[in-house]
């Protein structure tokens, strides 16, 4: 297609009321979970919503584009900056998946309805933290990404275990205590007196235990004096 045809179709777009391409971006949007419009897309009604939104980025780069427009597009999560089409392919399926499952936490094999290896997509992405362009970094912010699966899964548990303070009045769990969504909060807890007494705890989470009233050692521990004593002795070694 030449430059002066893919322009003619471009400025085509401009016939039909703003109004009226914005209600079959967000249909789009409803249905899709994206704004990801596929090459050459036609509505049913025989609008070309591709080239539409190809206008609109241009528009936005050239400042053409109003300020309430540009904030209604943002609330549909409008991509403005097209990037290479594996990665976003990658991350309209993560926005498919969030909105049937609540969250991004996608299973490494997990694999989409038509094949494609969301888990492995997702998991490169976590290679790769602390390196992204700035614009995909935010996205994936912004769509709630967890970058560390050990942070996120410890400050899980960690919020289970304020819980369970909060209905039982301490720290002493049970070691097969699970909790309702079936973490094994019991096997965590008896994990951080481990990790204390090999050092492998970070000051920073042990601190935030000792504010809680963790009980570094309870009657069924294998050796609790040895728990004792390892934390006394960092904690005045750190006040030397």
């Amino acid at each position: 297609m030449s430059i002066t045809l893919l322009d003619e179709k471009l400025l085509a777009t401009e016939s039909t009321p703003w109004e009226t391409w914005y209600e079959l971006m967000a249909d789009f949007r409803a249905k899709n979970g994206h704004c990801l419009v596929p090459y050459f897309y036609m509505t049913e009604d025989g609008h070309d919503l591709y080239r539409w939104a190809v206008k609109k980025r241009h528009d936005w780069t050239w400042g053409e584009l109003a300020e309430e427009q540009i904030r209604l597009l943002d609330e549909l999560d409008f991509i403005w900056e097209q990037q290479d089409d594996p990665w976003e392919k990658g991350i309209a399926e993560l926005m498919i998946y969030k909105a049937e499952h609540g969250d991004c936490l996608v299973d490494g094999e997990y694999k989409t309805k038509d094949g494609y290896e969301l888990g492995f997509w997702v998991a490169t992405q976590r290679i790769f933290d602390g390196n992204y362009p700035r614009e995909k970094y935010h996205r994936l912010k912004k769509l709630g990404f967890v970058w560390s699966l050990r942070e996120y899964n410890w400050a899980r548990a960690y919020k289970a275990l304020e819980e369970y303070k909060t209905t039982h009045g301490d720290c002493c769990v049970p070691k097969e205590f699970m909790t309702e969504d079936g973490m094994e909060l019991g096997l965590w807890v008896q994990e951080q007196r481990i990790n204390l007494h090999y050092n492998y705890l970070a000051q920073e989470r042990m601190e935030k235990l000792d504010k809680l009233g963790f009980a570094w050692a309870v009657a069924d521990d294998s050796s609790p004096v040895v728990f004792v004593d390892r934390r006394k002795k960092d904690g005045e070694s750190r006040r030397a």
